[in-house]
């Protein structure tokens, strides 16, 4: 008997619009594809907290989230990777140094330091309003006043009026996964870094081997340059009408925009449905 594909779906602008609309034939080609025997797994930059119910209810095989830092499968933890303490402290020294705020995300909460609370509250209300993002979708990080306050750093979400990824790179060298969010800042640079052992196509790996599931049968689906890495480890990459330049030119195939059903017709053109 064949087994069926493993499929990795990014959530923001593939199976949820920005503005929060999640189109109804998206849901539809997941759950039908799910019934044909394939297997759908989340493969988010979001950490575990913050993906809604909403998203998780339409029902998937595992989650991915963190950028790979949390792999789950069936329901059962496989995977848990964070910084070390020590790389954390001296990276976040480094871009306080150089004024950055920084939001340090963990799997259960994320954390804003004290002293940047208002510029970061300033930059979440400019994003907020460009993204048409309302209040109850927000979650807020904790305050804090300590680096040391913060456990298990995931992920460190980086707004910087001085600092472009190139600079990152060129000054941290590649230990670390440096990736832009792809979305409008009026300053020079947002973006994430995660440690090179926490990325999407990492997480994949870790789920494959738990699923005893070959490279070859699976698919991947998304948009941002955080889905570069992961369209090129799968078997077959697409990129969404409405994605990035880069996962673009990663990908196998380019499917229309969200909006457009661009999930939907991603499905249909694999033969899921």
């Amino acid at each position: 008997m064949m087994m069926g594909k493993v499929i990795f779906l990014n959530i923001d602008g593939t199976i949820r619009d920005f503005d929060g609309t999640i189109p109804a034939s998206g849901t539809e080609a997941i759950q039908r594809a799910r019934q044909n025997g394939h297997e759908v797994v989340i493969n988010t930059g979001r950490a575990y907290y913050r993906i809604e119910d909403r998203i998780l209810d339409i029902g998937f095989d595992g989650v991915i989230a963190g950028s790979g830092g949390y792999v789950e499968y069936r329901g059962k933890r496989i995977g848990y990777r964070y910084f070390t303490q020590l790389a954390y402290i001296e990276f976040m020294k480094d871009l306080m140094e150089c004024g950055c705020v920084v939001e340090m995300e963990s799997n259960k909460k994320s954390y804003v330091l004290e002293d940047d609370w208002e510029a970061y509250q300033k930059i979440d209300r400019e994003l907020g309003e460009y993204l048409h993002v309302c209040d109850r979708e927000i979650t807020m990080p904790v305050k804090v006043k300590s680096l040391l306050d913060v456990p298990e750093v995931q992920k460190l979400i980086v707004y910087s009026s001085t600092l472009s990824r190139k600079d990152i790179i060129s000054k941290w060298g590649y230990s670390f996964h440096v990736a832009g969010l792809g979305i409008p800042y009026t300053g020079k640079w947002i973006g994430e870094i995660t440690p090179n052992y926490i990325t999407k196509e990492e997480g994949a790996h870790q789920l494959l081997k738990a699923a005893e599931r070959r490279q070859q049968d699976t698919v991947a689906i998304g948009c941002s340059e955080k889905d570069v890495g992961l369209l090129a480890f799968v078997g077959f990459g697409i990129a969404m009408g409405n994605g990035d330049k880069e996962v673009k030119v990663a990908a196998r195939h380019v499917t229309d925009p969200i909006r457009e059903d661009g999930l939907w017709k991603a499905f249909e053109f694999l033969g899921l449905l």
